[in-house]
């Protein structure tokens, strides 16, 4: 194949993509279009609402300075976007959905664990903060929230099962055994030393 033919190849792949797109830069743009008059509708009716107020308790409870407001229409926004994508890999490029369907689930596993390793972290630093724990108890719990948060991260890994299994019983065991020896250090400390 001399570089005349390359060209040519090359070209028909070109002419054969830019359809596509085109078609997925419109739908992008469809796309952005509703998701801009879609936040004004609901910023404007979440507004007049005052939805912040009905949630204050909760946020005074928690102790966390949050916008529901912004949550929802973060919620809102990843939901527009990924129907732009799924509009366009359905459309322009079905061959591809079960790729896209792979990467969905994957990335939605990650971000499930990352939530709930940041929910645990703040929820135990309220308690530490409500119930004026000592600091070695609270290092502990870090380290505790620390190992548990690697069990979470291992399972999302595409390791293979066997690996998984091994690296999860090293981290049980050795959440079990820090456990333990952090229960008799803190209890019979003072009357040991």
């Amino acid at each position: 194949m001399d570089l005349r033919e390359a060209v040519m190849l090359a070209l028909k792949d070109i002419e054969m993509l830019a359809p596509k797109l085109l078609g997925a830069i419109v739908i992008i743009c469809v796309f952005f279009v509703f998701a801009v008059i879609l936040n004004r509708a609901l910023t404007r009716i979440f507004s007049t609402l005052d939805v912040e107020k009905i949630f204050e308790p909760l946020v005074r409870t928690l102790g966390v300075s949050i916008s529901f407001t912004s949550i929802i229409l973060w919620i809102v926004n990843m939901a527009v976007a990924l129907t732009a994508f799924y509009s366009i890999v359905g459309l322009l490029f079905p061959e591809f959905i079960d790729t896209a369907n792979s990467i969905l689930d994957y990335f939605s596993r990650v971000l499930s664990v990352l939530l709930l390793i940041v929910f645990v972290f703040i929820a135990i630093t309220r308690l530490i903060e409500r119930f004026a724990i000592e600091e070695k108890m609270k290092n502990f719990l870090t380290l505790i929230i620390l190992l548990i948060s690697m069990v979470l991260l291992i399972d999302v890994t595409n390791l293979s099962a066997e690996v998984k299994s091994a690296l999860a019983e090293g981290i049980s065991i050795g959440v079990g055994l820090s456990i333990a020896v952090f229960a008799a250090w803190y209890l019979f400390g003072e009357k040991l030393g």
